[in-house]
């Protein structure tokens, strides 16, 4: 990361992408101690497929409520930095409440109230980061950036998601399971605690529109249906607004088929743990296993799929991904041995790390700079309010068909779930994913089999062939003239 931030100029931007990469890598921690278990945590305390779901689409709800509210401090306030600081700040502490509370009561449904809380918190300062990031990270190499920087992030969260695993692991057969989740969960508030020292750190440059001339804006505007410029800080738009302005322009059909496509995912995401745990009989170290999978790949291909976005555009690579997303759910009906789900798992996360990074950096490439604080908001608002409807549906769902009499289906036919997430996926991929447009100028796209069959074996036989034979293109290559196709991202951008 050091030798691809020396290429920018400005000292203090070098500096400050360098801390925020330390601070995602201190949320890896966090996330690989104390979130990546908390469906884990509350089956632990005899939640159910639906309080399962309420853990996490309670979470999602917060997240909605706070995206708005964190857009209106931004707007009215500024100091992006001061309102992420003590945003993390609390976030921290919650972790302590969480474990604190649910030990004491032995209630689950004390998790739902006390995580969400926390998630609630930390995202308030969402709005505001990611507004602050994008005016730190040069156009020119910013899907390179983010890519390498969630590189870094996935290796962290995989050694903290190992050591967490590996401990309750260790834990469960001698009766010290609630004990390993307290020490992970103080570790994970330490953890979260000292993302406040780097966020300090970085520079947190002003609040100042981008110039009237700036390169393509005119192309961006013309294609997303963008109004004119209205000053610095009246470029922000309330969320019915930005509601009623969705069925209009390419970037209003966009949204709309990323959160629907969001739902679609949801509807599966909070019984799979309960799949894996009740239906299937993982134990912690196999469940670990299976899950961590997906999500260390999707932050390590990010750094595969980063210049592709800068080389191809990012709806290019948002359609190749988002084509593969029903396969991906549709797997989980044959997946019954630990190899199968983890094959499953591994192709999931190379998937969903082009999907959620183009999808980021298509909202990055559309707004102009002064409306990137509010329209993330107003975005992030919807997802996650759509991400919590998904959530819900799925622990519904899996608590109606529970008990149904089906013998060729595992225990609690949860199989049921991941085959109403698959037809809604390729739903939403069949009937929205042409209607939104490229926003600048990018090269012309070969078809799909190269993305998932030519350039990986292109990058494999050149890794392992003799050096004398020189490079194959791959991405970020001189095959490409780009400025900053060469590095290389969820969510989602946020940590």
């Amino acid at each position: 990361m050091k030798r691809f931030l020396s290429a920018i100029p400005d000292a203090r931007i070098r500096a400050s992408l360098m801390a925020s990469t330390i601070d995602g890598g201190l949320w890896a921690l966090m996330y690989g101690f104390a979130e990546y278990f908390i469906l884990p945590f509350a089956i632990f305390f005899g939640a159910n497929a639906l309080q399962t779901s309420l853990v996490q689409g309670m979470g999602q709800l917060g997240v909605a409520v706070a995206q708005l509210l964190g857009a209106a401090l931004v707007a009215r306030f500024g100091m992006r930095k001061r309102i992420s600081r003590v945003a993390v700040g609390f976030h921290a502490l919650s972790w302590l409440a969480v474990f604190a509370v649910a030990a004491l009561t032995r209630d689950p449904w004390t998790i739902v109230l006390f995580y969400s809380l926390g998630v609630f918190v930390s995202s308030i300062a969402s709005p505001g980061w990611l507004s602050w990031m994008n005016d730190l990270v040069p156009m020119s190499m910013r899907g390179a950036f983010w890519g390498k920087r969630n590189t870094v992030l996935g290796v962290v969260q995989f050694a903290a998601i190992a050591v967490a695993g590996l401990a309750l692991r260790f834990a469960e057969p001698r009766g010290g399971t609630l004990l390993a989740f307290g020490i992970l969960f103080g570790l994970a508030a330490l953890s979260r605690a000292s993302c406040v020292v780097f966020l300090g750190i970085q520079h947190d440059p002003a609040l100042d529109p981008a110039p009237v001339g700036d390169k393509g804006e005119a192309a961006r505007a013309a294609a997303v249906g963008a109004p004119g410029r209205r000053g610095p800080r009246a470029g922000g738009r309330g969320f019915l607004s930005f509601l009623r302005s969705l069925p209009r322009g390419g970037f209003g059909r966009f949204a709309i088929f990323s959160v629907l496509m969001n739902f679609s995912v949801n509807v599966m995401g909070p019984v799979l743990p309960v799949f894996l745990l009740k239906s299937m009989g993982l134990d912690y170290f196999s469940y670990t296993a299976v899950t961590m999978v997906s999500m260390v790949l999707s932050y390590v291909a990010m750094s595969y799929w980063g210049p592709l976005t800068d080389r191809f555009g990012n709806r290019r690579i948002l359609l190749v991904t988002s084509g593969a997303l029903p396969l991906l759910a549709l797997g989980w009906v044959f997946a019954k041995n630990v190899p199968a789900m983890l094959a499953l798992q591994a192709f999931s996360g190379f998937v969903l790390a082009g999907f959620n990074l183009s999808t980021t950096n298509y909202i990055f490439d559309s707004e102009e700079k002064d409306r990137i604080a509010s329209t993330m908001a107003n975005f992030n608002a919807l997802n996650n309010g759509m991400a919590f409807a998904g959530s819900i549906t799925g622990g519904l769902v899996a608590t109606a068909v529970a008990a149904l009499p089906l013998a060729f289906l595992a225990p609690q036919n949860i199989e049921i779930v991941f085959a109403l997430s698959a037809l809604l996926r390729l739903a939403v991929f069949i009937g929205l994913s042409r209607g939104f447009p490229e926003v600048r100028e990018v090269e012309s796209s070969p078809p799909v089999t190269h993305f998932y069959l030519d350039m990986p074996w292109a990058l494999v036989v050149d890794r392992m062939g003799p050096r004398r034979r020189g490079r194959l293109p791959g991405p970020g290559s001189d095959a490409s003239p780009r400025e900053g196709a060469g590095g290389s991202e969820g969510g989602s951008a946020r940590d």
